[in-house]
């Protein structure tokens, strides 16, 4: 499988409605219909939108390649990360009810961030890990049938400076 260049976030809750996704970003979204994985990880896509899979236990939150949020006040487990192959960059961001556990970035093979400790180790393959990550939260092995997978693309309607996660 091709390396990925997404960023996005999996919360370890499961978001049953469009109410319950815009209560976990604090702002108003409109639903634009249904997507498959390639169009929620184009590059091209509008930065002013997300992809959203969602089962009965947790969910997967693609964002524009290279964006993240201020998740530090989600009070799901929440792991945030950026895979970005093609600038050879990449960060993991895990929370376990709304206290950081782990920090890692990493660029052109320098590490710029490493703070606590879990379930990314110093030198583990960030992917990897983001992947199995996923088939845990999710609690199937998701990560394996991504290609196949329906996301629900959603805009913000209030873009605003300092999008965050808040809740």
């Amino acid at each position: 499988m091709k390396k990925l260049n997404i960023s996005g976030c999996i919360v370890k809750k499961a978001i049953s409605s469009q109410d319950n996704l815009e209560k976990l970003f604090g702002t108003p979204l409109e639903y634009l219909g249904d997507i498959s994985f390639a169009e929620a990880t184009d590059l091209e896509h509008d930065e002013n939108t997300i992809a959203v899979y969602s089962n009965e236990v947790a969910c997967l939150i693609i964002y524009h390649a290279g964006q993240s949020y201020d998740v530090s006040e989600v009070k799901d487990d929440i792991v945030q990360f950026v895979l970005f192959s093609l600038a050879n960059s990449y960060f993991f961001e895990q929370y376990h009810q709304g206290e950081l556990q782990r920090r890692y970035m990493v660029v052109d093979g320098e590490v710029h961030e490493d703070v606590g400790e879990g379930t990314l180790q110093k030198g583990d393959d960030v992917e990897a890990v983001v992947k199995k990550t996923l088939d845990e939260f999710l609690q199937t092995p998701i990560s394996a049938q991504l290609n196949q997978l329906t996301f629900q693309r959603y805009a913000f309607i209030e873009v605003d400076e300092v999008s965050k996660l808040p809740h």
